[in-house]
């Protein structure tokens, strides 16, 4: 095996490697804070049934995987919370 085939299994290795683990698959630490927190406010809210700040998580979280920024009231939903 030459040199050349080496380097070429070693990048198809790596393209394998990356695109594998972006393929739609849920980011465990999304870059963007409010995601996090939505991910957390998410879990309580499930836990004692509360339904409307359940729908403005996953609002929140859709708006990031579709590459837009959530409405200002459930920012506001997702902030508010725990307060």
């Amino acid at each position: 095996m030459d040199l050349e085939a080496v380097v070429s299994i070693a990048n198809a290795e790596t393209k394998t490697a990356v695109s594998v683990e972006y393929l739609g698959l849920i980011d465990p630490m999304p870059e963007n804070p409010i995601v996090l927190t939505a991910w957390t406010v998410l879990d309580a809210a499930n836990d004692i049934d509360d339904v409307p700040t359940v729908e403005a998580c996953l609002r929140v979280i859709d708006a990031d995987f579709s590459g837009t920024l959530p409405a200002r009231s459930d920012a506001s939903v997702v902030f508010d919370f725990f307060n």
